[in-house]
């Protein structure tokens, strides 16, 4: 359980500082959001893979090291849904 509360831990702290990266960039809320949009869009289509790629992407723009290796032994759509959400959640707070 505390293997799974850090890898928690560490999704969530990745995609809030990605987020901050990107919604301090001009545009970042426009990024951010489609980015978010996307994500969600390839996990409903089943795209694992595709949503990975995005995520390797949008952590390469920010500079925050790609957590994929860390949670590889979990059922990683789980874990890449969660950082999806928590962008929405972040943007979502910097909008109100």
């Amino acid at each position: 359980m505390e293997n799974v509360t850090k890898k928690y831990e560490a999704a969530v702290n990745s995609a809030a500082e990605i987020s901050q990266v990107i919604l301090d960039m001009e545009g970042g809320r426009f990024v951010l959001s489609m980015f978010s949009e996307l994500l969600i869009a390839l996990l409903g289509e089943g795209n694992l893979a595709g949503a990975m790629t995005a995520l390797q992407k949008l952590c390469e723009v920010s500079e925050v090291p790609f957590v994929e290796l860390e949670l590889v032994e979990d059922d990683p759509a789980v874990w890449t849904t969660l950082f999806a959400d928590t962008l929405v959640d972040v943007l979502e707070e910097s909008i109100s």
